[in-house]
């Protein structure tokens, strides 16, 4: 790498840890500011004694509700601060972690491409995490702030709103889950990569209820590094099966793999009977269409190539190569 571009890196990763510094400390003085409401609160409800309670129709609710409203709105707007400040100071660092990487690295084109595809992944999850398992858990919270005060009142109306809170809660662990298992599939070592696929379009018949034809190779590589490049390809796989039960609307999807030993490679074929789409409009909305993107970044970074053929009213067939070697 010329010294000119390491001078420029250097200064950008310096600009980054100042940055992530300043949210530090911003983080820290909410987090003091949390306390000292919880403080404030907890001093509140520590002046409702018994004789409080026996001689009083009023309790700490009523007297100083005002201040318990206006206390718990700052601590719930400086938590909802933080979520916020967590997630640029956790980009900014990832960026100041990715950058030191491509000064040290000597192959630096290379290097930035994986790493502008891991931080479109991160991008991604950040997404998914935010606007669905993120959202919900702070809804929850709301349910069972409620749930507290209907307690000493309404007693069976605390038990429903609790049941339902319980309900949720399972389903936001499960979106938790997968978003783990899609950072690393932790059945892969288990299961191995035939397996591990037919058991994910097991869960997409049993979900989306339609007809999944699949014809899967038991895919074995010797080769040192082979996990990565099979890991790669079962997300890629998994990604076109999940875009096209949530966008394609169709009624059947047939999944092959093959492994072909003669020319060291693995084909691959989706079909799906749906609605279609129309390839250069999908591919220049960045932002409603990422993951077809990292699709073919990935297929490209193994060596490999993906071939998209879409007609509106009539279906998707995705059809995919990557070379290997034993």
């Amino acid at each position: 790498m010329k010294q000119d571009k390491k001078i420029v890196l250097k200064e950008m990763i310096r600009e980054l840890s100042e940055e992530k510094r300043s949210f530090d400390d911003k983080i820290n003085k909410n987090l003091n500011r949390i306390l000292e409401i919880d403080e404030y609160l907890k001093s509140i409800y520590d002046r409702e004694d018994s004789d409080f309670k026996v001689f009083s129709p009023r309790n700490v609710e009523n007297v100083y509700r005002e201040q318990i409203e206006k206390a718990k709105k700052e601590k719930y707007s400086l938590e909802n601060e933080n979520q916020h400040l967590y997630r640029q100071a956790n980009r900014v660092s990832h960026y100041e972690e990715n950058l030191q990487f491509v000064l040290e690295d000597d192959n630096n084109d290379l290097s930035l491409r994986y790493l502008d595809i891991q931080e479109k992944d991160r991008q991604r999850i950040a997404r998914d995490l935010h606007d669905t398992s993120l959202q919900n858990l702070a809804h929850l919270i709301h349910r069972i702030e409620l749930s507290s005060m209907y307690i000493d009142k309404d007693p069976i109306q605390a038990k429903l709103e609790l049941a339902s809170v319980n309900k949720n809660m399972k389903v936001i662990i499960e979106d938790i889950r997968n978003t783990i298992f899609d950072l690393r599939p932790m059945s892969f070592d288990d299961l191995g990569f035939a397996d591990m696929l037919e058991d994910f379009l097991q869960k997409l018949r049993e979900k989306y209820k339609i007809c999944v034809i699949s014809d899967i190779d038991d895919i074995s590589i010797e080769k040192e590094g082979s996990q990565t490049l099979l890991i790669s390809l079962y997300r890629v796989i998994r990604e076109c099966c999940l875009n096209a039960m949530e966008h394609s609307e169709c009624e059947s999807l047939f999944v092959e793999v093959k492994k072909d030993s003669v020319n060291e490679s693995i084909r691959v074929e989706i079909k799906d009977d749906g609605m279609g789409f129309d390839l250069e409009e999908v591919l220049t909305t960045m932002q409603n269409h990422y993951g077809l993107k990292i699709m073919k970044e990935r297929i490209e970074l193994l060596g490999g190539n993906i071939e998209i053929h879409s007609v509106k009213e009539e279906g998707t067939n995705i059809k995919i190569s990557v070379p290997f070697c034993n």
